[in-house]
């Protein structure tokens, strides 16, 4: 029996402490593999549109070429900032913080796989549907994820129901996320990370709360782990553009907020200089100076 499964359905005969530390190496396991088949993605994603060219230019070229790779890269970085938080959860012995973050990483990365995987073979095109290329295996390959260690529902549910609603695992999740906010973020971001945290938080509780709310697990899930990435790439990009280095994270968990946690008008165009902007330097493989990365956000 699968250990997530076998967990939730209270398989007798074994130690709740053993198992949930097999569900947890487990859970990381399989959202480090889909952070990493992401990465692997990504990149031959960005190999054919820097070097093939269509309509006389070369794809990376392209408004919507870019716009797709953009869509590629961020749940690729995501998974990355999510699954190290977990895995140093895990080092510290942090319990409560690695009950929640394993489940997410689980859940939303593997999910995000599949689409990330899709979209890379469509930037090869007719190309990536034969065998000659890795995308077909890597397409394949990503389903897997949605079904091992739980499917989708069934971490949904662990995550809502027993995480937050009887270990109260989110509580921890929130202190850290408040922690990751002390870094140099300028203020105006830092207070609408801090603001979309609290309301993820506080989603995910009142769904728990509210036996008939199920349907809405998956959704207080997904938001809860936006809410988390985009917390700690903006720790990240800020403290590494504080030491001199790359601080283009902090532009990543901005489009985390537009992308994945906005409510943007359907029938509204975006702000395509700014995203143009963005997308320039996110494409590029020179480093943001955080005063540039401060610059683009205060934008």
């Amino acid at each position: 029996m699968e250990g997530a499964t076998a967990y939730l359905l209270g398989e007798p005969g074994r130690g709740l402490k053993q198992m949930m530390d097999q569900v947890n190496l487990s859970r990381l396991s399989h959202g480090f593999r889909a952070a990493g088949m992401m990465r692997r993605c990504l990149n031959e994603a960005l190999q054919v549109a820097r070097h093939r060219k269509a309509f006389g230019r070369t794809v990376i070229d392209h408004p919507l070429a870019r716009r797709q790779l953009l869509k590629l890269m961020l749940p690729t970085e995501q998974a990355l900032s999510v699954g190290l938080a977990a895995a140093v959860a895990m080092t510290r012995c942090d319990e409560q913080q690695l009950r929640i973050l394993t489940p997410l990483i689980k859940y939303r990365a593997c999910r995000d796989n599949v689409t990330v995987a899709t979209g890379a073979m469509e930037m090869r095109g007719g190309n990536g549907y034969i065998e000659d290329w890795v995308n077909a295996k890597l397409v394949r390959d990503a389903h897997l994820g949605l079904l091992w260690e739980g499917t989708s529902s069934v971490n949904a549910l662990d995550i809502i129901r027993r995480a937050v609603g009887r270990e109260r695992a989110h509580e921890a999740l929130a202190e850290e996320l408040h922690k990751r906010l002390d870094a140099p973020i300028p203020g105006q971001f830092r207070s609408r990370l801090a603001s979309l945290a609290d309301r993820a938080i506080a989603f995910a509780e009142e769904a728990a709360k509210r036996p008939e709310a199920e349907a809405s697990y998956r959704r207080a899930a997904s938001s809860l782990y936006h809410a988390t990435s985009a917390v700690l790439l903006a720790n990240e990009g800020a403290t590494l553009g504080r030491r001199g280095g790359d601080a283009r994270r902090l532009l990543l968990a901005r489009l985390v907020l537009d992308h994945r946690l906005g409510n943007a008008d359907p029938f509204a165009l975006p702000d395509h200089n700014w995203e143009d902007a963005v997308t320039a330097k996110l494409l590029d493989d020179k480093a943001v100076p955080l005063a540039e990365a401060e610059s683009l956000l205060a934008a």
